[in-house]
């Protein structure tokens, strides 16, 4: 079903201000994990030592970070929405970087790994407009169930997803439905998982849709729990 909202004109302002907040800061293809001894690290405004601390980021948190830096000793990073600064090389890891696990069955619209304590199970499915309210301007789409969503760049999508379960230890993980219900196109041959031993933390992520529609996505598992996720625009796709 689509709507066309009373307000229109103000609803759409308002979706492309979120639309370019979200996609002009940062859209990075890569994912970081802050490790330190001293337990946080420092994000700089320029790349040295020297340089203002902007901010003190936890060890364990997930960061979008810059997949070609211009310096390599210094990593450019997301530490909070819309705001960016460096870390030292050394106290990020890449997320891809870590144990790479394969999966069990794969292809465009399904993928399953079963590793140790986890079963992970994604499928998709041909997007069904009748279940769904669809907010358009002139024929653009800015909203979907009255909610930002990611993998469309305007235009109705073409799947959704149909299945999202997580087992641990053979009992299902509750999965709030904002953490994928508002992700679309979604290729599943492009969906990656590690593992970080040291942690015990399995990573879930990828780049998903394509062109301008491209996003980033990652859920974080430990223990039998997702501890993050992110998602946001890809425009080194």
């Amino acid at each position: 079903m689509i709507i066309l909202p009373q307000n229109k004109f103000i609803k759409l302002k308002k979706y492309l201000l979120s639309f370019f907040l979200l996609s002009s800061f940062f859209s990075f293809a890569q994912f970081g994990l802050i490790q330190d001894q001293d337990g946080f690290v420092n994000v700089r405004e320029l790349e040295n030592v020297n340089s203002p601390i902007l901010a003190k980021i936890k060890t364990g948190t997930i960061l979008f970070i810059d997949p070609e830096p211009n310096n390599p000793n210094w990593i450019l990073v997301e530490y909070q929405p819309e705001s960016n600064g460096y870390i030292y090389h050394d106290r990020i890891k890449n997320i891809k970087n870590f144990t790479s696990i394969s999966p069990i069955l794969i292809n465009d619209s399904k993928i399953e790994f079963s590793i140790s304590d986890y079963v992970i199970q994604l499928e998709t499915q041909n997007f069904n407009s009748k279940k769904h309210q669809i907010q358009t301007e002139n024929g653009f789409v800015y909203a979907i169930d009255e909610k930002d969503f990611l993998g469309s760049d305007g235009m109705i999508p073409q799947t959704e997803f149909k299945t999202f379960k997580i087992l641990f230890k053979g009992k299902e993980i509750i999965i709030p439905k904002e953490y994928y219900a508002n992700l679309y196109n979604v290729n599943l041959t492009e969906a990656k998982l590690t593992y970080n031993k040291e942690l015990n933390q399995y990573y879930l992520f990828g780049t998903f849709s394509d062109g301008a529609a491209s996003f980033d996505a990652i859920w974080v598992l430990e223990n039998g729990k997702i501890v993050q996720h992110l998602a946001q625009l890809n425009f080194y796709a």
